[in-house]
């Protein structure tokens, strides 16, 4: 019984501790474009282009593919949103923060280890 009101109350101390750390990494979630590039409307070249960043416009990045390779973007002056190539954004705090975890490994691929894309 002891351990179980250990365990509880070391969870309770860890998520509060960080909720403050999740306000500030939302609203860190901009980055810069790096020269002009294109804006997809999918993670691909071969999607339509919908618009242009400019050099240095600044963007919030919603979400981004493994490796970062191509990140979706809300434009801060009302442009349309879209994917552009990760790789000529600069901001990797945001780019981290909604790229999904890659373990570099799959449990449910014989072998463990998953074929390179």
């Amino acid at each position: 019984m002891r351990l179980t009101r250990t365990l509880f109350a070391s969870a309770l101390l860890v998520g509060l501790c960080a909720l403050p750390g999740a306000a500030a990494a939302a609203s860190d979630l901009t980055a810069r474009s790096s020269g002009v590039q294109a804006v997809k409307a999918g993670p691909n070249l071969g999607y339509a282009t919908l618009d242009k960043l400019r050099d240095q416009e600044r963007v919030r990045v919603t979400q981004c593919t493994f490796g970062a390779r191509w990140c979706r973007i809300a434009q801060l002056d009302g442009g349309p949103s879209g994917w552009v190539m990760g790789s000529y954004l600069i901001g990797s705090g945001a780019k981290n923060a909604v790229t999904p975890f890659d373990f570099g490994f799959n449990p449910l691929y014989p072998g463990g280890l998953r074929p390179r894309r």
